[in-house]
């Protein structure tokens, strides 16, 4: 089955969904400014709104585009690419915080900073401090 849509990731941390006519729309990354919108919609025990994807489509849209006036299949399928390329890095925000912490070696002096980072940069940068915790456990045992 062929996809409706083709998805790139840019080098600008946006995510570019083009249909198969060739009209394109692209959303940018969520960042730690907007994890305490995307709990409020995000909530595990509550069912998202159509007004909520709509307001969330519309926040993260980086084009000229009103996402209330596409039709509601085409709202749904861009939820739902939204959800799986950018969505995925979610986190609440006080895990969020936790995060900058360690990273800021239990500091907070750059919150600022972190908060306005695309979430696949701060997720990049967890990893990378994983693997170096790792590697000096690993060679602390070994000593």
């Amino acid at each position: 089955m062929k996809s409706d849509y083709s998805i790139r990731r840019e080098y600008n941390y946006t995510v570019g969904i083009t249909d198969q006519k060739g009209a394109s729309i692209y959303f940018r990354d969520i960042t730690g400014k907007d994890l305490e919108f995307l709990e409020r919609i995000l909530q595990e025990d509550k069912e998202i709104s159509v007004d909520d994807v709509i307001e969330l489509l519309q926040k993260l849209c980086v084009s000229d585009i009103k996402i209330k006036r596409i039709t509601p299949r085409v709202i749904k399928d861009l939820f739902k690419i939204v959800s799986k390329e950018i969505l995925c890095n979610f986190m609440p925000k006080v895990k969020f915080l936790e995060v900058c912490y360690f990273l800021q070696n239990n500091s907070f002096v750059a919150l600022d900073f972190f908060e306005s980072q695309p979430m696949t940069k701060v997720m990049a940068m967890i990893q990378i401090h994983q693997s170096e915790i790792e590697k000096i456990n690993k060679s602390r045992s070994q000593s």
